[in-house]
């Protein structure tokens, strides 16, 4: 008898939790709309995602409410396999990255712009080679099918040439700066710290940067298609508790990169100085770059003509469209242009 009250009492406290709960109560996991409070982000090592690397060890996002957590995959098709898999729910990158993983069935919707290259990538090559129409022949060293090739292809192509007037010798970026500091390759498509190193040298210099095109390589927050569907209310939390980020590094530049240092493996103060060459964008940064579904901004242009670029050269099979990959409806929330 004892034994039957017993259980009879487990179940009626079984079932009244289970009507707390139903309720909503104080479940900090999901919402009673449904959404979740949980954002699982993957990305590489780069000065760009600093802010992002920021929101979670200052514990700026979870004092809106979120659980943030990033993982560093350097090899972005480890990472978006990853992420086609289900292991993550968003990913950093450049649109680019994002417009050929698109064409490859790995769908993303851009929500924040994070920074963007304004002279960390660029072509180095012999003082000989004086302009880009001097690239013509010549042996050029460059990651294929990443970020550093479709540069080269714009520019060649802004300057009237394309892929097929150069001989491209396929090394990483890093690799690439090192080989033509060493004089192995003539002309090379590498970052920092390769671009000074090359203005260093006597016999070599920056022949152009991504000063020149600063809206090319940018960085970028996407989520899969569904999590932005499902967990609206989490993605603005998100894009708004990183607005209070970008204020802190704005406030307290020294506190804010001491969260950083070690993921970078840099100094503050040498995470500081990259800023000239990657500046961390703000909310209204971001916005400006997005635009409004109305009236797209420069990513729109960016991720179309890399996903055609990608085609062109065989690596995708067809161009995605723009609209359904950039949502810029949180970062205009954010900023009160909605």
């Amino acid at each position: 008898m004892a034994k039957r009250l017993a259980t009879a009492l487990t179940l009626l406290a079984a079932l009244m939790a289970l009507g707390v709960a139903g309720c909503g109560g104080d479940d900090d996991s999901e919402s009673a709309s449904g959404d979740s409070s949980t954002i699982s982000l993957a990305f590489s090592t780069w000065n760009g995602y600093a802010g992002l690397v920021i929101g979670v060890e200052s514990g700026i996002f979870e004092e809106e409410g979120l659980d943030v957590s990033y993982d560093v995959i350097e090899d972005p098709v480890q990472r978006f396999n990853a992420f086609k898999a289900g292991e993550f729910d968003a990913v950093a990158t450049t649109p680019d990255t994002f417009s050929r993983n698109w064409a490859r069935a790995i769908e993303t919707v851009q929500v924040l712009p994070v920074d963007r290259s304004l002279g960390g990538d660029g072509i180095v090559a012999g003082t000989d080679v004086t302009d880009v129409a001097g690239l013509e022949g010549e042996t050029v060293a460059v990651s294929q099918g990443s970020t550093s090739q479709w540069f080269l292809g714009y520019v060649l192509e802004d300057n009237g040439l394309s892929l097929d007037d150069v001989e491209q010798a396929n090394l990483t970026a890093a690799d690439a700066g090192a080989a033509f500091a060493a004089g192995r390759v003539p002309v090379a498509v590498t970052w920092e710290p390769w671009l000074t190193r090359a203005e260093k040298n006597p016999d070599g210099h920056v022949l152009v940067s991504t000063e020149d095109y600063p809206d090319i390589i940018t960085d970028g927050v996407a989520f899969s298609p569904d999590y932005v569907e499902e967990n609206p209310e989490t993605v603005q939390k998100f894009v708004d508790a990183y607005g209070k980020v970008m204020d802190m590094v704005e406030s307290d530049p020294d506190k804010a990169f001491g969260y950083a240092s070690d993921y970078l493996g840099q100094s503050v103060a040498d995470i500081k100085a990259t800023l000239k060459t990657v500046p961390l964008l703000t909310l209204e940064e971001g916005a400006e770059f997005y635009g409004t579904a109305d009236s797209p901004g420069p990513a729109y242009d960016v991720f179309t003509q890399s996903g055609e670029f990608w085609e062109s050269i065989g690596e995708a099979d067809e161009v995605a469209n723009a609209d359904d990959a950039i949502d810029p409806s949180f970062i205009n929330e954010a900023v009160g242009q909605s």
